[in-house]
């Protein structure tokens, strides 16, 4: 494997805990997943913009949590099943419910507009994982991209055999996970870990060394996707809020999290900005 790319983010880190903007930031008539989303990310110091990937029918990528057509377009439709032109024919409703002149956005003109501007994590596209990397390969965003996974075996040895430089971040549960990843030749530069609870062997002391040691960095979620989904053993942006930024951002910072991807990133970039992180 090509390892010109693998010192990228650990570069960026030595500035401080990179900030990772959860689709964007939306809200108002701001659509989550939309180039506005992600214009207003970065106006709100967003190191990394995370983005999802759905495929039309006809080939097409565009940048959409599939599941959540109903809230977009206010109708019940599977998006996975969908041609280019129907998906591009349906306006997006905002947070008010009010439907906009805006529409699901390819995601080839969100990679040029954000080219040579940020990090870009690509999520929940293993669904067509042969079709992503071969996509992502096209633009040579080596030095932005990053590619997410669960930590599978298929993914992991298609991901080896294609080939690809693309930064690469496993999404690991268990100590076993990562040791499944360590057996591919693969550009690994980062690892999410999703626990439930703070005694979970992933975020002990000891295997979070054991990451950092690897030259890999560490990914946590302080995001809420619902009250019923733990990301981070409830280190989330509601009691970030609520009880204050020390009690989670500042927690996850002193186990060694290097990247946290939030909903909120202005309020984390200026707790970053203020503790010294470097």
């Amino acid at each position: 494997m090509d390892a010109q790319y693998k010192d990228i983010l650990w570069k960026k880190r030595e500035n401080g805990v990179l900030v990772a903007a959860h689709r964007g930031t939306s809200g108002g008539n701001i659509i989550r997943n939309t180039c506005l989303s992600y214009e207003n990310a970065l106006l709100h110091g967003a190191d990394i913009i995370e983005t999802d990937g759905v495929l039309s029918t006809d080939g097409v990528f565009f940048a959409f949590h599939d599941g959540e057509e109903e809230v977009m377009w206010g109708e019940r439709k599977d998006i996975r099943k969908m041609s280019s032109a129907d998906i591009e024919a349906l306006p997006c409703r905002n947070w008010l419910n009010a439907f906009t002149a805006q529409h699901v956005e390819r995601f080839e003109v969100i990679l040029e507009r954000l080219r040579n501007r940020c990090l870009i994590n690509v999520d929940r596209t293993w669904f067509y994982w042969k079709e992503i990397i071969r996509f992502l390969d096209k633009f040579k965003m080596y030095d932005q991209i990053i590619l997410k996974a669960p930590a599978e075996e298929t993914y992991l040895k298609e991901l080896e055999e294609s080939g690809s430089p693309v930064m690469f971040m496993p999404i690991i549960k268990t100590v076993n996970e990562w040791k499944l990843v360590q057996k591919y030749n693969v550009n690994t530069v980062a690892v999410e870990i999703v626990f439930e609870n703070l005694d979970d062997a992933v975020v002990q002391e000891a295997f979070l060394t054991e990451l950092h040691k690897a030259h890999v960095l560490i990914w946590g979620n302080t995001l809420v996707l619902s009250d019923d989904v733990t990301l981070s053993a409830h280190l989330d942006d509601n009691r970030a809020i609520l009880n204050g930024p020390d009690m989670v951002w500042g927690r996850l910072i002193d186990m060694g999290f290097d990247i946290i991807q939030t909903d909120w990133p202005a309020l984390l970039k200026n707790y970053v900005s203020g503790q010294n992180l470097r």
